[in-house]
């Protein structure tokens, strides 16, 4: 094991709960209900999978792009309000991979610019080797392209790599990639599909450290 590719949102970072609150109020004031079980669906999704799986949700009539607008100004709010949270157990994990001097990057469904925030924000910027985000791949989770271009800027093939998600969506790409996938659970509850297809599946990141050893 040479390289470990991190998802970001739930996995290394705690915004999903935040990222829910601020979708849900932006849905809600155009007259649309929004459950915990309508994000679900979009966790892991790059952004143009997501506008699709809530146009049907709600059969065309969602006026994605307002929607949007506000919940990217009240997602902000939040997170200037509260702060990034990093997940736990990851710096243990961090500090791991560094001493077993192990290639580290993220590889998420959001944009560049987000990423680079969030690892301003938590001290970060010097603990990954690079990090690639869904706009630069031509199709995002679960399309496996965004793990397979990691290990090709890593240098590293697909048997030398552990992909690390929080969602189906992250561990169906890295399924189809053909590298094995720890999955640790955010907001989502393991399914049996989870579990048949996960290498495995851990309660937070520092317990990687046990399965790498």
């Amino acid at each position: 094991m040479k390289l470990v590719i991190f998802d970001m949102d739930g996995l290394l970072f705690d915004t999903e709960w935040p990222s829910f609150q601020a979708l849900k109020e932006a849905v809600e004031r155009r007259g649309f209900t929004f459950t915990i079980e309508n994000y679900k669906q979009l966790i892991g999704l790059a952004h143009g999978k997501s506008m699709e799986v809530m146009q049907q949700m709600y059969g065309g009539k969602l006026p994605y792009e307002e929607i949007m607008i506000d919940y990217r100004k009240l997602f902000k709010e939040i997170l200037a309000k509260d702060g990034v949270g990093i997940k736990r157990g990851a710096i243990k994990l961090l500090d791991a991979l560094d001493q077993r001097g192990m290639k580290k990057c993220i590889a998420s469904s959001s944009a560049r610019e987000t990423i680079a925030s969030y690892l301003k924000l938590t001290g970060l910027c010097d603990r990954f080797d690079f990090y690639i985000s869904g706009n630069e791949v031509k199709k995002g989770k679960p399309h496996p392209d965004i793990f397979l271009e990691a290990c090709k800027i890593a240098g590293e093939p697909v048997e030398s790599a552990l992909v690390l998600e929080d969602s189906l969506n992250g561990l169906k790409a890295a399924c189809a990639a053909e590298i094995r996938c720890i999955l640790v659970p955010d907001l989502i509850e393991p399914t049996e599909e989870m579990k048949e297809k996960a290498y495995k599946i851990i309660e937070d990141l520092e317990k990687v450290i046990e399965v790498l050893e």
